[in-house]
């Protein structure tokens, strides 16, 4: 084996590395902040967060220093149909103009910041509320500014197209009680007692879903109630995370059928089967891309966003060439996304979906993917990659069933994984308990893990010491949400070299 784990405790560990923003550097948390503090932010600032049929929307904005502004509208539609307007006077759906109310004083950017806000009328049971907020000048005709939520990937801000879903949803029962299994499918069976060389890093290895078959016992007496499969639709890559088919397996990974009869028996065990489906992006391979691509006057090409502003062309995931972003707020799109979703709950009888990179689309789109897949299947999770915390992860609350915890995972890390702790036991103590109070809980799932496929395991960061995580296992298993175990945790399996940003 190449870099033998069993003697690693000699050698230095690797910085950690976890996928995503929260884990970024204090310089660009403050470059993030300063830019936050930008133009027009709405940053989904809703009371309630999460309404029900007959409640009115309380909506505030924020006016940053950098721009002057005497009017702000918002334009709003109820009926699944596109807001638009312009100058206070809307062209489809209602206009409401908000009020200034307050300034105060934002000390990181110095400067004051204006607060407006307006109530939207309270909505009937299954209305889709979506509306772009503007704002302008009454002094100058070309003075118009749209509200914008900066993208993860800090790449272009678009005019964001918010959204809210009129319902009594919440979290399936069964959610708050799982104990989840997750499953990288390429990795799981067929390379078991081996290192991969760096050759096969990027290749297909042999993993499969009748592989998954003929562990479900092993899995179920662990006491897993719910197996979270990485991506299995039809995709170039062994990682799954680009698809080019929604409606077709891998046939590296099976077929449909092999899908039904893992679910079957997974059912049979008492387990429940999610899984990972990415409306973010696409392959290459996806074939409204590859006709959109050739073909810019077709229909398809308003699913992407093709222009030469990007580097190839359109726009893409953190760059990547082979993912094409798709653009989840245009009709089509957003349909076709939706029924290949509820396809495989109604069909496969699959018990949810754990939502790659949720901070990609907008919150409107998954107010709807959210309605319609429990609309088809009502006891179903769906939960989502969003690397974020604090205020900006609780708005997807009424969006999403929950989101993966990714700043537990962060604290137990510094906690446990060095042998110089990071963070006191009076601090994690403190981010536990406020986090308790923090989200509503009963309403917002926080799925809890302490590695995964995005990061180096927790065993390998650990140096290897199994005393370390099983500390981390421990406070996963009693003070987090939903407690993921990825696979090989159980038994420390660790890893031969550190990851890269990018997946194993």
């Amino acid at each position: 084996m190449e870099n033998d784990p069993t003697q690693s405790n000699l050698q230095p560990v690797m910085e950690d590395f976890i996928f995503g923003g929260i884990e970024a550097d204090e310089r660009q948390l403050l470059a993030d902040t300063r830019q936050l503090w930008r133009g027009i932010r709405h940053l989904h600032t809703l009371d309630p967060l999460d309404p029900e049929p007959g409640q009115p929307v309380l909506v505030t904005v924020f006016v940053a220093p950098d721009i002057h502004v005497d009017r702000v509208t918002l334009y709003m539609t109820a009926d699944r149909s596109d807001p638009a307007g312009y100058r206070g006077v809307a062209m489809n759906g209602l206009a409401i103009s908000l009020q200034r109310v307050a300034v105060r004083w934002e000390a990181l950017i110095w400067g004051y910041v204006e607060i407006w806000q307006a109530q939207i009328p309270a909505q009937f049971e299954g209305a889709l509320v979506q509306y772009r907020i503007e704002g302008w000048s009454t002094y100058r005709e070309d003075s118009s500014i749209w509200s914008c939520e900066p993208n993860l990937d800090r790449t272009v801000e678009r005019p964001t197209l918010y959204g809210y879903h009129i319902d009594y949803l919440s979290p399936p029962r069964w959610a708050h009680e799982a104990v989840i299994y997750q499953v990288f499918v390429d990795r799981f069976t067929g390379v078991e007692n081996r290192w991969l060389s760096p050759a096969e890093l990027n290749s297909f290895t042999g993993g499969t879903l009748q592989g998954i078959i003929q562990k479900l016992d092993y899995i179920a007496n662990l006491g897993i109630t719910v197996l979270w499969l990485s991506p299995i639709f039809r995709t170039p890559t062994y990682h799954g995370y680009d698809t080019s088919d929604y409606y077709t397996i891998e046939p590296h990974f099976g077929s449909n059928a092999d899908l039904a009869e893992l679910v079957a028996a997974a059912h049979a065990r008492g387990l429940r089967v999610i899984l990972d489906f990415v409306a973010n992006h696409t392959s290459v391979e996806f074939t409204p891309f590859v006709v959109a691509k050739d073909n810019l006057q077709h229909s398809y090409s308003e699913w992407f966003d093709f222009d030469v502003q990007y580097t190839h062309g359109y726009r893409a995931f953190f760059d990547v060439a082979s993912m094409p972003q798709v653009n989840t707020d245009h009709g089509a799109a957003r349909r076709f996304l939706i029924d290949a979703a509820c396809y495989w709950l109604k069909n496969y009888q699959i018990d949810g979906y754990r939502l790659d990179y949720a901070a990609g689309p907008s919150h409107a789109f998954w107010s709807e993917f959210r309605a319609a897949c429990h609309q088809v299947k009502p006891d179903c999770w769906l939960f989502g990659e969003v690397t974020l915390a604090g205020d900006r992860l609780r708005t997807y609350q009424g969006r999403l069933d929950g989101c993966l915890d990714f700043a537990l995972a962060r604290n137990i890390r510094q906690l446990c994984a060095d042998r110089q702790p990071t963070i006191t036991i009076e601090q994690f103590a403190n981010e536990i308990e406020r986090s308790r109070r923090f989200f509503d809980r009963n309403h917002f799932t926080l799925p809890a893990f302490i590695d995964n496929h995005d990061m180096n395991r927790f065993a390998w960061v650990a140096g290897n010491d199994l005393r370390r995580l099983r500390l981390a296992a421990g406070l996963l298993l009693a003070l987090g949400g939903p407690p993921i175990i990825y696979y090989g945790t159980e038994v420390g399996l660790t890893q031969p070299r550190a990851k890269g940003p990018y997946r194993e």
